[in-house]
């Protein structure tokens, strides 16, 4: 079992995250004020604690404008029949349009200390295991993140998939990625996912204590499940107690503290914006303790990265071969199955 740690992995996705799903001036505003507040004011309750997390961002964030898309194929989901990048504002600019485009906001992030991880949400946030989508459409997404990857000087470490929707995982290894966050282990699971989502609202009002987690190997790939997603405060999540979720984040941490394994923690900066400053005070709270832990070495906080390196060098002493990774110029080789390689990193065609 890993050594008592704390994992915490936030979707950056300003504007790209829901359009899809119900597109106004609402999401825009959210956009705009993740951009302004939200994700600063996060940041800095984490700096301020000594604690980096993994800032999961949609990669078309990262860039000041709307590159040339023309290398994505079309999806054609059955809830959205417009073209995928119909809303996005194809003259604009940060300056203009900071609900969609953040590139500023990256390198804040990037000059933070400690040191923040960033990763990927996708290039789009395109669902990738809904009906509509194609094996086409992923292989250029993850060629996307990893030129956007080359391009701005941040490792091909960390991915997560928009809506927690895992597919394509081979291909995702092929683009030269290590790590990916997986469905969350839920405290139970029923055979009906309506039962399922039932119990997790009661388990968000009861203040249930969460699952910690382990990370294991699936297709070359290392996956790292979520133990608890901090939801946000709109519709009927406004009425679960500030109480009940601190109630979970805090037997998160007393559980983790005490047996081991790994307590990951994920939500949305965005999902601080409804009935704001509610959920950032929880948060806030959380975090501080977190970072009391931390400083009395009681638990670590790490990023997925380190985590899955981590796991990656265990896993090859467990097998007797060397614990330092191997590159080539293909990319990363699994120790587990020399044979097998984590992938080339490939070019978007121009």
């Amino acid at each position: 079992m890993t050594q008592p740690t704390v994992v915490i992995s936030l979707d950056l996705e300003l504007s790209w995250g829901s359009f899809d799903l119900s597109f106004d001036d609402d999401l825009l505003k959210m956009g705009r004020w993740t951009y302004d507040t939200g994700a600063p004011n996060l940041l800095n309750h984490l700096t301020r604690n000594g604690l980096s997390a993994t800032w999961a961002m949609v990669g078309a964030i990262m860039r000041p404008s709307l590159p040339d898309v023309s290398g994505l194929p079309e999806v054609n989901y059955p809830h959205f029949s417009k073209p995928w990048f119909s809303y996005v504002p194809k003259e604009g600019d940060e300056s203009t349009h900071p609900e969609w485009f953040g590139a500023r906001l990256v390198e804040m992030i990037k000059l933070a200390k400690p040191e923040q991880e960033i990763g990927f949400h996708s290039f789009s946030h395109v669902p990738f295991g809904w009906p509509g989508m194609t094996r086409e459409r992923a292989i250029a997404e993850y060629r996307y993140c990893a030129q956007t990857a080359r391009e701005f000087g941040i490792p091909t470490k960390c991915f997560v998939f928009p809506r927690n929707s895992v597919a394509y995982l081979g291909d995702l290894r092929d683009a030269g990625f290590t790590c990916f966050r997986d469905v969350d282990e839920l405290p139970f699971r029923f055979a009906s996912k309506k039962l399922t989502s039932i119990g997790m609202v009661w388990a968000d009002f009861a203040g249930l204590a969460p699952r910690m987690i382990e990370p294991s190997l699936k297709e070359g790939m290392v996956s790292i499940p979520g133990s608890l997603l901090i939801r946000c405060a709109a519709g009927w999540r406004k009425y679960i107690p500030d109480s009940s979720r601190l109630r979970r984040l805090r037997k998160g941490l007393e559980r983790v503290r005490r047996n081991g394994g790994v307590f990951h923690v994920w939500f949305h900066p965005e999902n601080l914006y409804a009935e704001w400053p509610r959920l950032e005070n929880v948060v806030a709270r959380f975090l501080e303790e977190l970072g009391v832990l931390v400083r009395n070495g009681e638990v670590r906080c790490l990023t997925m990265g380190q985590l899955a390196s981590e796991f990656q060098t265990k896993l090859a002493v467990k097998q007797g071969c060397s614990p330092n990774p191997t590159y080539t110029e293909a990319g990363y080789v699994d120790c587990a199955t020399p044979e097998r390689e984590f992938g080339a990193r490939l070019a978007i065609p121009r």
